[in-house]
């Protein structure tokens, strides 16, 4: 009786540690950073949003379609995380992206 227990739980340990390698591995996928390719460039989100009026002659246009969270964007207008319609606009080295009625800074990425 006792290897009956033992086997079980060898059986549940080799289970759940499988199990978590799997559900680690599929969690780092979507650890990308939200990022939008404007003129062949790569920014990334800095999650800072900027107190800041932009003119309206200042935008460049809108995300145009986007990628899964997991992906880069490869094309003009394109992003990661979604928001199609989203204006944005360069500013200082970077630029910003209207999220929620608000100004976020994006980065170039090197």
């Amino acid at each position: 009786m006792k290897k009956f227990f033992a086997l079980i739980l060898c059986i549940f340990y080799l289970l759940s540690t499988v199990g978590c390698f799997q559900y680690g591995k599929e969690e780092g996928l979507s650890d990308r950073r939200p990022m939008i390719m404007v003129n062949d460039k790569i920014y990334m989100d800095t999650g800072e949003e900027i107190s800041v009026e932009i003119d309206v002659s200042a935008i460049l246009g809108v995300i145009t379609s986007s990628v899964k969270s997991t992906e880069i964007p490869t094309q003009h207008g394109e992003s990661n995380f979604g928001n199609e319609g989203a204006q944005y606009a360069f500013f200082d080295d970077g630029l910003v992206v209207l999220l929620n009625n608000e100004w976020v800074f994006f980065e170039v990425d090197n």
